[in-house]
């Protein structure tokens, strides 16, 4: 969701440098696993302050989320693995390091490498992107 970095690409391209995408799922969200109804524990669980769990982060994601779906769907793959496959087929240096505490989700986040994106669809889920509304991000904040 945080995609200003995106403008350091040249860059790293031209040196040869590597980029981790830390947190590509927003923290979950863009696992399409919560909604606007999800809780969590202020006391144990640090999404309880992100911006995009907050209950009218869902309404300003509406359209995001419904695009990962329509393409888990077209690919025959999760939200998830849509979100991490469009990192690993937009740039061949671009490592996605998603973070997980069940097993299952190791194995879904891992199917993502299985998930191939033609560099047309990655430039017109990118055109979408650069127009679609979202809510703030826990992360995204701009470095001036």
């Amino acid at each position: 969701m945080a995609r200003h970095y995106e403008t350091l690409f040249p860059v790293l391209e031209e040196l040869g440098i590597g980029f981790v995408a830390f947190s590509p799922l927003a923290n979950g969200l863009l696992s399409d696993r919560y909604t606007a109804a999800s809780q969590f524990d202020a006391a144990t669980d640090y999404r309880a302050s992100m911006p995009q769990f907050k209950p009218e982060s869902y309404d300003e994601n509406r359209e995001l989320l419904s695009l990962i779906r329509q393409l888990a769907e077209r690919h025959n793959a999760t939200p998830a693995q849509i979100a991490l496959a469009w990192m690993l087929c937009k740039r061949q240096w671009i490592v996605p390091i998603p973070g997980t505490r069940k097993l299952s989700r190791l194995r879904e986040n891992a199917g993502a490498a299985d998930v191939s994106l033609a560099a047309d669809e990655v430039a017109g889920i990118d055109s979408l992107l650069d127009v679609m509304p979202m809510s703030a991000v826990f992360g995204g904040t701009r470095i001036r």
